[in-house]
């Protein structure tokens, strides 16, 4: 069996020269060559697939975003209520077990305890 080298200039040409003179080696060097055509469809695979993946980030994104915009109105339509129910109950409670400090003064008030103009 011979000893045969195989020609290793490929990502060399690739990295450091122009790209004439790494189509010109392609041309003559049949290693070079074929490393070449393999990495051409390499680089053809990863072109069809990226707009799939692509989407695929796309809609993940949005599902993302329509998930924190439902917890956000959620957490806000919950402590909107909340806070109204306690203030509601609060100004019930404070008008029931105390006169109103306007009264106090002896300046007219309304049923709420507000002062009236």
């Amino acid at each position: 069996m011979e000893n045969e080298k195989k020609c290793n200039k490929y990502e060399s040409l690739f990295l450091f020269r122009n790209e004439e003179e790494l189509n010109e080696h392609i041309e003559n060097c049949p290693d070079c060559k074929q490393e070449y055509e393999k990495h051409q469809k390499i680089s053809n695979l990863v072109k069809e697939v990226a707009p799939v993946y692509l989407a695929k980030k796309e809609k993940e994104r949005k599902t993302f975003v329509k998930r924190v915009a439902c917890c956000a109105a959620i957490l806000t339509i919950v402590t909107t209520f909340a806070g109204y129910k306690v203030y509601d109950n609060y100004s019930f409670q404070a008008n029931m077990e105390e006169e109103s400090c306007i009264s106090n003064i002896g300046l007219p008030i309304d049923d709420y305890g507000f002062f009236e103009i």
